[in-house]
């Protein structure tokens, strides 16, 4: 009886330490989402002409900048314009569509949606001309940016997610915002 029971434990183990073995031999003990490279900075100042319409919106992105991880730049160029849509007092809808032009004179197109939602401080501190940043006047603020050329030496830009981190707004003159941009790897 004794030399059953041991057999049995023993069976009885070898299949628990099989089924772990299997089920996270490959890996399946962790969820993999995508990664995320840093790709460049996405910059707008002097932003004009916000309109008074109560939900949409059209703002002016006159100037600014987008620098590569790699050093190379690009300023902002017409037409670049947000057409936005308030949600209600402390939430936006972003819809950029920016023209870009880099140094050595390709041309690039920038559109994207995002979500930009104000916290309590927001209003005292726009009031006072700060600049907000996450988590010290904005809750939430992220865009899915997509990049079109025909430019050779960008072509790459054509087949890349990127993912816009708002880093920081200021909502009083002179209106200002800049992302950190993440390409999608996985």
């Amino acid at each position: 009886m004794n030399k059953a029971i041991i057999f049995f434990n023993t069976l009885f183990l070898t299949f628990i330490v099989f089924c772990f073995a299997n089920t996270y031999a490959d890996g399946h003990e962790q969820k993999k989402g995508p990664q995320f490279e840093y790709f460049g900075s996405l910059s707008y100042v002097d932003i004009t002409r916000f309109n008074d319409y109560k939900e949409n919106f059209i703002a002016d992105l006159p100037d600014g900048s987008l620098i590569l991880a790699n050093g190379e730049k690009g300023k902002i160029a017409s037409p670049c314009a947000d057409f936005g849509k308030l949600q209600n007092k402390r939430t936006i809808d972003l819809d950029v569509r920016c023209s870009v032009t880099m140094e050595d004179g390709s041309e690039l197109y920038i559109f994207y949606g995002g979500k930009m939602i104000f916290d309590e401080k927001s209003d005292k501190m726009n009031e006072e001309g700060k600049t907000l940043t996450p988590k010290n006047g904005l809750a939430y603020w992220v865009s899915a940016p997509l990049i079109r050329t025909s430019s050779e030496k960008y072509d790459y830009m054509n087949y890349i997610q990127l993912i816009g981190i708002g880093k920081n707004a200021k909502m009083a003159l002179p209106i200002s915002a800049t992302y950190d941009l993440y390409k999608v790897i996985y």
